[in-house]
């Protein structure tokens, strides 16, 4: 799911005067990667962490919490796309649409019935720590989204969850500014269709679509080739300590290097091509940033002199790293 979700979370916790950084520490979580929009975390870990948020704070709506400090940012292009929608409604079915940009495991339908529109978030029964706060995260961060779309204040007309029924119910009905019922065999959000299907003085169907293709962008580029998405993720972190061999990478992945090599095959690629095409892609992106300078991008790669990263990029690109980044933008080879 998007570690980006990580973020609200730490904003409730320090909103409860609890080490943020320290918590996350902890459960094994880099508040450093957080803000990464290619960076993802386990489900278990995700439901860990909200399960020990509740611990340390005492408050058994904590997930409520957490989500009510979401902003769009978090869910990249489709947040974006979300807020620039004609109605509230056509942001929900984006969400719906790009759930699995969310999660992987994303199970979201939504359904019309009469003048009541129902969205159903899907449980994932392969999760077996999954804990309350989870659920009310996600029904929190939903209707959080949608009051930040039409820019006013809009409530369910009711709320159906799964989670066990909570020792102070009306908070959550305070919190949500609905009814809420709990212990249910499934996780429904109702409104009333006239409430989200109004036309809205904000909606930019232009921006959507573009955040839209964005946002598919992006889903394919995670879905597809999920091997090699592992090994430049691994790629990546290692890469300041030096470029990693295959074995490495292979290790770090518990596979063997034979099985790694194989599922690289499959997918149209190869390790070497990876690592040159890894290091090319953030060259490009740190040679860009006025802030980085040549020599520190080339240890930033794992080049162990200057002179040999200038000569790699030339041999990528045609031209130098300080030519590169005295060309304009749109004028930079490819």
């Amino acid at each position: 799911m998007l570690a980006t979700f990580v973020l609200p979370v730490a904003q409730a916790l320090r909103m409860q005067g609890i080490d943020a950084l320290e918590v996350l520490e902890d459960m094994g979580i880099d508040m450093a990667k957080a803000a990464n929009p290619d960076w993802r975390v386990s489900h278990e870990a995700f439901q860990s962490l909200l399960g020990r948020c509740v611990e340390l704070t005492e408050d058994e709506a904590f997930g409520l919490l957490a989500a009510e400090q979401l902003q769009p940012q978090v869910l990249h292009g489709l947040g974006l796309a979300w807020l620039a929608s004609d109605t509230v409604y056509a942001g929900l079915v984006r969400m719906v649409r790009f759930g699995k940009l969310i999660s992987t495991s994303a199970d979201l339908r939504l359904e019309e019935q009469g003048d009541l529109v129902h969205v159903y978030l899907g449980r994932n029964m392969a999760i077996d720590n999954s804990v309350a706060a989870g659920r009310d995260y996600v029904v929190g961060m939903v209707t959080r989204m949608c009051r930040l779309t039409v820019g006013e204040f809009l409530a369910p007309v009711l709320i159906h969850m799964e989670r066990p029924r909570p020792e102070a119910p009306q908070r959550w009905e305070y919190m949500l500014s609905s009814r809420v019922e709990f212990d249910c065999d499934i996780t429904r959000i109702t409104w009333s269709s006239a409430d989200i299907m109004e036309p809205l003085v904000t909606g930019d169907p232009a921006l959507a679509r573009v955040n839209d293709e964005q946002t598919r962008a992006y889903l394919d580029s995670f879905l597809v080739q999920t091997t090699s998405r592992d090994v430049v993720d691994k790629i990546v972190e290692k890469l300041p300590d030096g470029p990693p061999n295959q074995q490495q990478i292979a290790d770090a992945l518990h596979v063997s290097n034979r099985t790694l090599q194989r599922k690289l095959k499959e997918e149209g690629t190869s390790f070497m091509d990876l690592l040159r095409d890894t290091r090319l892609q953030l060259a490009r992106k740190y040679l860009r940033q006025p802030s980085r300078s040549v020599v520190e991008t080339s240890y930033l790669l794992g080049f162990s002199e200057p002179s040999t990263f200038s000569r790699a990029f030339k041999r990528w690109t045609g031209v130098a790293p300080a030519e590169f980044r005295d060309t304009p933008v749109g004028e930079q080879p490819a």
